[in-house]
């Protein structure tokens, strides 16, 4: 649509996120979106996007989509071009625009008076002549010609990658990184934008195949490479064997063509010299990421070196049995036998393991433990979480209010790639770490770089639940390589012994499909996804209106697949809880509409609200500078405002992944589980989502499709090697511990 720049309604100088108004003789507009007070006959309507003309000193195309929100209809802008005048009087004004640095009103009509029509074409071809002007030196001259090649670079680098659906931001990257040369880079080396953050590799090969590049260049094998590798990182993994990574290199660079345009060799020749270059580590036939390999290969060593480590005052057994039976006294507890031993299992050794199902009693042998810890003398004492919400329950249920996230402890901001903790070594003593099976090889990592050397340290987790979803699987590995003390508790306390929660759990975990149904556990069956969409929903809604809202939670596989996947799911109940009405404000952000009321999950670390984190919005208005802003509140009275671009890291939530869903619990859950999850349908996904109920399950769907999750194998085929790692080198330093032993002895005698 052609235009022409009228007024601002809002600018955001840090990001280029603007408001503003333009006027148009298009009749196309739709009559929702025109202002009602035409100027000169035309019609002005809204504009939101990033980087717009603000000068009507020229008229511009806007390519983009009319979307609604609560300030009306408005122009989504996608991309747009700039219309250069063409008489003297336009070309005058343009340059009098403040759109060109250095060129001012006098100045501007100095050149056209000199040049007229011509002006551009001097600009371009000869703008030596432009020191012909009086006032402009060879130094102006330099300033006058990079604001004028920027302005249009960045114009012609928006037309060259509108049908690649290119952001505006991606492009203003593109040309911060790339400067004049960023539309020949994009036409002759597009690769080199891998190394852009938010390019990936799929979309710069499209824009290297559209554009003819040389399609075995090194740099497309090293993109395609990287990204294999992200592929693989992604399901968890933190190496591929290299048979199996080059051939999947070589058909995803092969892909689309009818005959070979890159050879295997290529590829090879491809990963040595990023071998070479520090880029990837091959050892034993394994590829890594050398970050993966150092983080696996450094968290080994730290931890075999634990294991060995000698304390300098362990707590005797005998005077552990009475702190113990003191501690249940003081508590108000009973501990069964395993529990008993979990907490002696602790204070004998300075890495232990405590495992078990949800109710199990974890949390209580914590308090125990920080009991003893407190009676000994300990004063320093340091209980993390992966989340924020788990880090909150060991709050509430440890009665220590300083309870905090691993990011937190260690200093680490947000989910940034730099994933250096800018904190020193920890200063406690003492650490408990709970719901370590949503730990990642890279946090693990960070936090056993910085622990001091003496601290106890205690895992505890449900190894049967879903790894963590960053690569690698250390709990599992800690568990299984049979080196690291661990107590496994089996009791079930938190939904009482009769609930068919518990048992049923137990059962899953002995391949046993004949799981007990009653009044807690609930199956309904449904022939297809959009039946078991019916019956999610009338069962939501009547619990919600039963219990409160907060209290129920619909736990599915797929975010995007079918009627009962979370997107579908949301839409659906939003319009049935929170439908739009007189006196709720709405507001649009990353093509979600958001309205206050609405029930809302977080998708990052940011300002004390973590990943995961389930709030309302409770308002959505313009402030003081007509910025529109939501303000959300979430749990424990945290309340944060944030506007457009920030509610990116908002979703709804009446339904949310079972992955999300970890470190959570709920009075209800509520389960849809189909045939056409075939892919989601595992033991432990299941386990996950039935495990998060404290009171009731509803499974609804098929029941062969239990089974099949129920009988799926339960060990969680990850590459990695930390447990071969840790009891390699655990026995290493042992033998070299003994024979330094047996070398001192031979000393003394001699």
């Amino acid at each position: 649509m052609r235009c022409r720049y009228v007024r601002e309604i809002y600018r955001n100088e840090e990001n280029g996120y603007c408001v503003f108004i333009y006027q148009t003789a298009d009749s196309s507009v739709p009559l929702a979106a025109r202002d009602n007070r035409d100027k000169e006959g035309g019609i002005l309507f809204r504009a939101v996007g990033s980087g717009l003309p603000q000068t009507d000193a020229i008229e511009v195309e806007l390519y983009g989509k009319w979307c609604k929100n609560k300030h009306g209809m408005q122009l989504a802008v996608e991309s747009f071009e700039q219309i250069l005048p063409r008489t003297i009087e336009g070309i005058r004004g343009y340059l009098a625009s403040g759109m060109i640095k250095g060129i001012g009103p006098r100045t501007a009509e100095l050149i056209t008076d000199r040049f007229g029509v011509q002006t551009f074409d001097v600009l371009e071809k000869e703008p030596d002549k432009l020191l012909q002007i009086k006032g402009i030196t060879e130094k102006k001259l330099r300033a006058i010609l990079f604001s004028y090649q920027e302005s249009y670079a960045l114009r012609d680098l928006a037309a060259c990658l509108k049908l690649y659906k290119i952001s505006d931001r991606k492009i203003r990257k593109i040309n911060e990184e790339f400067g004049r040369d960023s539309l020949d880079i994009v036409k002759n080396r597009p690769f080199a934008l891998c190394g852009i953050s938010g390019f990936g590799f799929l979309t710069v090969d499209e824009i290297a195949r559209a554009n003819r590049c040389r399609l075995n260049d090194p740099m497309r094998i090293e993109g395609c490479i990287n990204y294999c590798m992200d592929r693989i990182m992604k399901e968890g993994h933190l190496f591929q064997e290299k048979e199996q990574f080059t051939d999947m290199v070589y058909r995803q660079l092969n892909e689309g063509f009818s005959s070979e345009v890159v050879q295997e060799r290529e590829v090879s020749t491809a990963i040595y010299h990023m071998t070479q270059d520090g880029d990837l580590v091959v050892e034993q036939g394994a590829i890594y990421p050398v970050s993966n390999y150092r983080n696996e290969k450094e968290t080994a060593e730290i931890i075999a070196q634990i294991l060995l480590e000698e304390e300098q005052e362990a707590v005797e057994g005998k005077a552990l049995d009475g702190l113990i039976t003191e501690a249940q006294k003081e508590l108000g507890i009973l501990l069964s036998q395993r529990q008993r031993e979990a907490v002696k299992m602790v204070f004998l050794n300075l890495l232990s393991i405590i495992s078990g199902g949800p109710g199990t009693g974890k949390t209580t042998v914590e308090k125990v433990l920080l009991y003893v810890y407190h009676k000994t003398g300990g004063r320093n004492a340091l209980l993390m979480a992966p989340t924020g919400r788990a880090s909150r329950r060991m709050a509430e249920s440890t009665g220590d209010v300083s309870a905090c996230t691993m990011h937190n402890g260690l200093g680490l901001l947000g989910d940034d790639e730099n994933f250096e903790p800018e904190h020193m070594d920890l200063e406690a003593d003492f650490i408990i770490l709970d719901e370590q099976s949503m730990v990642d090889m890279r946090l693990a990592a960070a936090f056993y770089r910085h622990i001091r050397k003496g601290t106890r340290i205690v895992l505890v987790g449900d190894v049967n639940q879903l790894p963590s979803v960053g690569p690698g699987n250390v709990f599992r590995e800690l568990v299984h390589c049979g080196i690291v003390p661990i107590t496994v508790l089996d009791m079930v306390f938190r939904q009482g012994q009769n609930s068919r929660i518990a048992s049923n759990a137990y059962l899953m975990q002995e391949n046993n499909a004949m799981l007990e149904y009653g009044t807690d556990f609930v199956f309904l069956p449904a022939a297809s996804d959009k039946e078991a969409s019916e019956i999610v929903r009338k069962i939501y809604l009547e619990a919600a209106e039963q219990e409160g809202i907060e209290k129920v939670q619909i736990l599915t596989p797929y975010r995007k697949r079918g009627a009962v996947s979370v997107n579908a799911l949301n839409e659906q109940l939003r319009e049935k809880i929170n439908p739009e009405g007189a006196g709720k404000a709405q507001m649009k952000a990353g093509g979600k509409i958001f309205r206050t009321g609405d029930k809302i999950i977080q998708n990052k670390n940011k300002d004390g609200i973590s990943n995961g984190d389930i709030g309302f919005i409770r308002d959505i208005y313009l402030d003081e500078d007509g910025v529109e802003k939501a303000e959300m509140e979430f749990s424990e009275g945290r309340s944060v405002e944030y506007g457009v671009e920030e509610m990116e890291m908002i979703e709804h939530s009446y339904a949310t992944t079972i992955h999300k869903s970890q470190g959570s619990e709920y009075p209800i859950v509520i389960i849809p589980w189909i045939p056409m999850f075939y892919k989601m349908l595992k033991r432990n996904i299941l386990y996950t989502g039935i495990t998060r109920a404290q009171v009731q399950v509803y499974l609804v769907g098929n029941k062969r499709s239990i089974v099949q999750a129920v009988h799926s194998p339960q060990a969680v085929n990850r590459n990695t090697r930390l447990g071969e790692r840790v009891i390699e080198r655990f026995y290493l330093l042992k033998n070299s511990i003994k024979k330094n032993i047996e070398y001192e002895q031979i000393v003394m005698n001699l």
